[in-house]
């Protein structure tokens, strides 16, 4: 695509960041289905499904850090330190409010979820203080971002209250969510 052709080294790191994501999220989504399906044995697929998306998404969290971290410095946008502290606090608040307040067994996902929109939203604002992307593109953006958290913090929440088959559904959800939204911000990153 000759639109890629514009991309610095830095917007590739986010690029391929962001698509190493998208994989790994499917590759979570098809561990689950494989894993975790009613009354199935699962089988030997889902550890290949979750050892490949643990190493993408490692990749990719490493990917993106490095060329956010190199387009940080623009002063226009909100300041990445800012959205990192924000991700912390929200984490901890969120932490102490599912385990204390839902009574929820803390598992990795809260981790995870945290850890992906505090990724996005960096690099939405980096690729808007640097012009990559619009005002009106990177609020929306950061909106899909906010809503697939959400959603993703309410499936946490109820994930437990529900029987077997209910689970199996809501767990899907925010991994099919995220994707959508990794999906749209590939190709607003692509056509931008």
């Amino acid at each position: 695509m000759t639109l890629l052709r514009s991309f610095t080294f830095q917007l590739w790191e986010i690029f391929v960041g962001n698509l190493l994501l998208l994989l790994c999220s499917l590759l979570y989504l098809a561990w689950w289905v494989v894993s975790f399906r009613p009354h199935s044995a699962g089988g030997s697929a889902g550890a290949a499904y979750i050892i490949t998306a643990f190493i993408t998404g490692c990749l990719a969290i490493g990917l993106m850090s490095s060329g956010i971290n190199s387009l940080s410095g623009h002063p226009k946008g909100v300041p990445v330190i800012f959205i990192l502290a924000g991700g912390v606090a929200m984490f901890i608040i969120l932490l102490l409010a599912t385990s204390l307040g839902f009574h929820r067994a803390v598992t990795s996902e809260l981790l995870i979820m945290h850890v992906w929109a505090v990724l996005e939203l960096s690099a939405v604002a980096v690729l808007y203080g640097t012009g990559r992307l619009g005002a009106g593109r990177a609020a929306a953006m950061a909106a899909l971002v906010g809503m697939a958290t959400l959603l993703a913090l309410v499936c946490y929440a109820l994930y437990y209250r529900l029987d077997a088959v209910a689970q199996y559904y809501i767990g899907m959800a925010p991994l099919a969510a995220d994707a959508a939204v990794m999906a749209v911000f590939l190709a607003l990153l692509a056509l931008s």
